[in-house]
């Protein structure tokens, strides 16, 4: 069961990492829009989306070892 769970959380999580990474630009549009920070939102969006990859990869990584697991 512990398994079972595990895999549900991580599923969970890749659902709501892709949704805040299609969201990306629209979720940065007010800091992007303040002068003070002009040229170092595109770095911002940039990190957040690598670390976003990185993180859903990671849970598809786990999910795939646990799934095999699980058989």
């Amino acid at each position: 069961m512990a398994v079972e769970d595990a895999i549900k959380k991580l599923e969970i999580s890749n659902q709501g990492l892709k949704v805040i990474l299609e969201n990306l630009d629209e979720q940065l549009a007010d800091i992007r829009s303040d002068p003070r920070l002009e040229g170092l939102v595109d770095d911002l969006e940039n990190l957040f989306y690598a670390y976003l990859k990185t993180w859903i990869k990671s849970n598809t990584e786990i999910l795939d070892i646990l799934n095999q697991e699980k058989k």
